[in-house]
């Protein structure tokens, strides 16, 4: 058996008290945007309606949704075209970069070209030793080689001299190699230049790769290059469709025109839910009736809660979790008021013509939305009450049927 005498463990009156204040705060916005969103849109389509719109009509119409429609895409577009700015700035500054790595590609080139052509003068000038070793027709192809050698590099283009060099005298080589084969020289020399054939066919090897090396890089800084280009050719035109499609929306609405003035105020560039007044005002009348009605049935909830929580009668019964389940009764009575004003049971609307022209009053909605949160006890009741008439007739002929097929009997 439970024991009675254990105390009830129940949330400080400090948590219960900043709930409450929240809670308040909470609704009493909702009430306060619902009912200014409701007042700016209806008191627009009077003034629409009326022919009031200060500057003449607009282009495409003074209708209060499509005026948004235009300032919504408006700002969407703006905001886009401030990214894609944002884009544009770093892509241009990474093709800075890629410039001035491009630019040191070329002297990476130079240096390497340099490299190698040293080698190869270097390389003449220590052949011209064997030279002389040679026998008159060899000595004869080698001289008609080496001029071969001067005339072709210097008939190359300036960026291609450095790789002629190198090929004409690995071919000079050759034909040395070949001359002092045929020549009638000692093994001492053939020996020698044996090993600085080795030596320059190496150090000609690593030069020439060092070129490839810094060729290759340079073509894919250069790709590199030609690929930011494109992505920021394709920034720039996303920008400027942007630009193109902002401008005729302000064709449609100019930017002196009163009615943008007007439905420019309700932007408010807050962190969380921004434009949260122009997202209210773009909701049909009724939805705000039933933010409104909501909002007035739960603010009525919390003011019969602290009412009976700072009562010294009532405030040891409680407690956050019971705040919480009387604010949901109240909310559901608020709706179940605005279904029965919906559904035509309560006479809570206002206008006249044709039933689609007809809709709920807000007010009247939200003081009894306001009321049911307040007593949601006497609330329920009338429902229920209104319940049993909706079902009572039905009840009363199953009855009088059974009554009468028992006198049949």
């Amino acid at each position: 058996m439970a024991d009675k005498s254990a105390p009830v463990i129940r949330v400080g009156s400090v948590s219960l008290g900043i709930t409450v204040i929240a809670l308040y705060v909470l609704f009493v916005a909702l009430v306060a945007f619902g009912f200014g969103s409701y007042i700016y849109r209806t008191g627009w389509q009077v003034d629409a309606s009326a022919g009031l719109a200060p500057d003449g009509p607009v282009v495409g119409g003074n209708d209060i949704d499509s005026l948004l429609f235009i300032i919504k895409r408006e700002q969407d577009l703006d905001r886009a075209k401030a990214r894609v700015t944002q884009d544009i700035r770093l892509q241009a500054a990474k093709m800075s970069e890629m410039e001035a790595d491009h630019n040191r590609s070329f002297g990476t080139i130079a240096i390497a070209k340099t490299a190698l052509r040293a080698e190869v003068d270097a390389t003449l000038g220590k052949l011209s030793e064997f030279q002389f070793e040679l026998d008159g027709p060899q000595r004869l192809i080698y001289d008609t080689s080496l001029e071969t050698l001067h005339t072709t590099v210097a008939s190359e283009p300036p960026n291609l001299r450095s790789k002629s060099a190198e090929l004409q005298l690995r071919a000079l080589m050759r034909t040395l190699e070949d001359g002092l084969g045929l020549s009638q020289v000692d093994l001492d020399t053939k020996d020698r230049f044996a090993s600085l054939h080795d030596a320059t066919i190496a150090a000609l090897d690593a030069l020439s790769s060092e070129v490839e090396s810094a060729n290759a890089a340079s073509l894919g800084i250069k790709a590199e290059k030609e690929a930011l280009q494109a992505d920021l050719n394709e920034l720039r035109d996303r920008w400027a469709a942007h630009d193109q499609q902002i401008l005729a929306l302000q064709e449609t609405l100019p930017p002196g025109n009163a009615s943008r003035a007007r439905l420019s105020a309700l932007s408010l560039n807050t962190p969380i839910m921004p434009d949260i007044l122009m997202r209210l005002v773009s909701f049909p009348t009724i939805f705000l009736t039933l933010i409104v009605t909501i909002a007035a049935g739960g603010l009525g909830t919390v003011v019969a809660f602290s009412r009976r929580y700072y009562s010294a009668k009532n405030s040891d019964q409680l407690t956050l979790s019971r705040l919480f389940v009387n604010v949901g009764e109240g909310i559901a009575a608020a709706i179940a008021i605005f279904l029965f004003s919906g559904a035509g049971m309560l006479a809570l609307t206002q206008g006249s013509g044709p039933a689609n022209d007809v809709e709920l009053s807000p007010y009247t909605v939200a003081f009894i939305a306001f009321l049911s949160g307040f007593m949601a006890e006497d609330a329920f009741a009338s429902i229920q009450a209104a319940g049993k008439r909706i079902f009572a007739p039905e009840a009363q002929s199953d009855q009088s049927k059974k009554s009468e097929d028992g006198a049949d009997a």
